[in-house]
């Protein structure tokens, strides 16, 4: 089944679908049917459409992700599609599609943080505790406490990254 390389992930209460490649219509249709059973099975409180990966955007694929949109907010999840390269954003604005039912983030990072999840390594937060304040005297916003420990991610160069993963 070609579905398989097209995952629905599940991080906490949001759903993360990369998306790769070319993806004919079957394809987008299935998986168009599979996110939004996820969606109503799991009460998802965010879809993220990660179209980093995608090489070819046809009209079709376009009315997919906005019908897919539309449901996923009709079943009350808001999508955020990120990763547009400059040349499927021209595509999509060339072609006249209107992503009403959708809002977008350049990164897959930013999409998640418009969802409430926030993304740190541990040394970025080492930098903020070490480098001084310009207003060191202003309140600072409370945190919200850290759900989850930070877990240990391997990254690509062979060394370990320590991210932290909050809910807001």
């Amino acid at each position: 089944m070609e579905l398989r390389r097209l995952p629905i992930i599940k991080l906490w209460d949001r759903i993360l679908v990369p998306m790769q490649g070319e993806i004919t219509d079957e394809l987008a249709e299935q998986l168009s049917s599979e996110v939004l059973k996820v969606i109503y099975e799991s009460g998802a409180r965010g879809l993220v459409l990660d179209l980093t990966g995608v090489w070819i955007m046809d009209s079709h694929l376009c009315s997919v992700i906005s019908n897919l949109a539309a449901a996923a907010r009709l079943l009350g999840t808001p999508t955020i599609i990120s990763g547009l390269s400059p040349e499927i954003a021209m595509t999509l604005q060339t072609m006249g599609v209107e992503l009403e039912a959708v809002r977008t983030a350049l990164s897959l990072e930013q999409a998640l943080q418009m969802l409430g999840l926030d993304v740190r390594r541990d040394e970025d937060e080492e930098d903020d505790e070490e480098s001084p304040d310009e207003n060191e005297l202003a309140p600072k916003p409370a945190r919200a406490p850290q759900s989850r420990a930070a877990e240990e991610i391997p990254a690509f160069s062979g060394a370990t990254t320590r991210l932290r993963f909050s809910r807001g």
